[in-house]
């Protein structure tokens, strides 16, 4: 990424592949004395034959490429080639794809059958999520453990029922939501299209708890409602604190509650993540990013604020009911965790859904959404 910036690079050309050469343990580089060597472009120079290498010598290749050349490279060469199912050898290479995700030979086939982009998608993530291709490095699980333990547990204890909601601002009001939030508004009567002016920049925090008026939650009367245990992931934790505190009626014993349009009392129970920094609202907002100056800390802060953020996924991820909206990746990341193959025997011979997935409704945006990084 360094040297694209360097060098005003808009669009990358296929990634260069490095053959790396593993030597078996305990031994040092020599002068290899037999096998041929032959010139190999690609790999960038000399390279030696396989008969050439030395008892318990490995290669690998290594495609190398940042962040975002992993996407220039994907959507040209890799994306058509996993949508597609044109062809009989095209149907072959998708079911022996979902064979290495981890499929069983009849969900290969139904994976196969599909024609659906967003059914392929999230077949393949279903299976990524079931065979634990996507998981974390051993140590990160391990804190990510331990910040929970410490950090969560005693106010939300993961054995007992909960609903999640992830609320993303940030950076994203002056981009991706920015058209949602003036229809909100603008649905309301309360957008000036002259002056662009709007009560607030962003969904206010009362449209996610809405989201819960299902019928089943109803309660009449206020005294006979129970709180709704709710875990609250935000990059905006001050502002949405400061709603909950002042836009939202409380009942006798503190809690929040919500009264709907069709007389509904819904209480709540909020649990924060991580406590803002006190006294400190941009430092507790900003904290949620990573990326940024060197105003965000050393490795050490922003290693513990990533490790926060993944109790947040994981948390989120095993809710009883997620809240949310998905034109951020981290809400598409939560949605695929949540994604499950629909085991029914029905579905091989086309009875559909072909997966199941954990209750979840969103709050606003597109409807229709791709995986992570899409």
């Amino acid at each position: 990424d360094e040297m694209r910036l360097a060098n005003n690079i808009t669009r990358v050309s296929v990634p260069q592949e490095i053959r790396c050469r593993n030597p078996p343990p305990s031994s040092r580089p020599r002068k290899r004395r037999g096998g041929n060597r032959r010139n190999d472009e690609k790999d960038g120079g000399v390279v030696p034959e396989e008969e050439g290498e030395e008892e318990g010598e490995k290669y690998t290749n290594v495609i190398v490429m940042g962040g975002q050349q992993i996407r220039d490279y994907f959507w040209p060469h890799y994306k058509p080639q996993m949508l597609d199912r044109s062809q009989p050898p095209s149907l072959s290479a998708a079911a022996d794809w979902a064979l290495r995700l981890g499929a069983q030979k009849h969900e290969s086939r139904i994976f196969a059958a599909l024609t659906d982009n967003y059914q392929i998608w999230d077949y393949a993530s279903a299976l990524l999520v079931r065979s634990g291709i996507l998981r974390f490095q051993p140590w990160i699980a391990r804190d990510v453990e331990e910040h929970i333990r410490i950090n969560v547990a005693d106010e939300l204890p993961l054995d007992v029922p909960y609903d999640g909601i992830h609320v993303r601002r940030g950076d994203k009001l002056e981009s991706d939501a920015r058209t949602f939030v003036r229809r909100y508004w603008d649905d309301l009567g309360m957008y000036d299209e002259e002056t662009g002016d709007m009560p607030r920049n962003y969904i206010p925090f009362s449209h996610y708890l809405a989201q819960f008026d299902d019928g089943e939650a109803c309660v009449e009367d206020e005294d006979e409602a129970s709180p709704r245990l709710v875990y609250v992931a935000t990059d905006d934790p001050m502002e949405v604190r400061r709603e909950i505190a002042e836009d939202l009626p409380k009942d006798m014993e503190g809690n929040p509650v919500l009264v709907t349009a069709n007389g509904c009392n819904i209480k709540f129970r909020f649990v924060f993540g991580r406590p803002p920094s006190e006294g400190d609202e941009e430092a507790s907002t900003m904290a949620y990013h990573i990326d940024g100056d060197v105003s965000k800390g050393d490795c050490e802060d922003r290693y513990a604020r990533n490790i926060a953020g993944i109790a947040d996924l994981m948390i989120l991820a095993k809710a009883n009911i997620f809240v949310g909206e998905f034109n951020s990746n981290w809400g598409r990341l939560v949605r695929a965790f949540r994604l499950r193959v629909n085991d029914s025997t029905k579905v091989t011979n086309g009875a559909r859904p072909v997966l199941t997935k954990g209750e979840m409704r969103i709050a606003w945006g597109h409807r229709h959404q791709g995986p992570p990084g899409w």
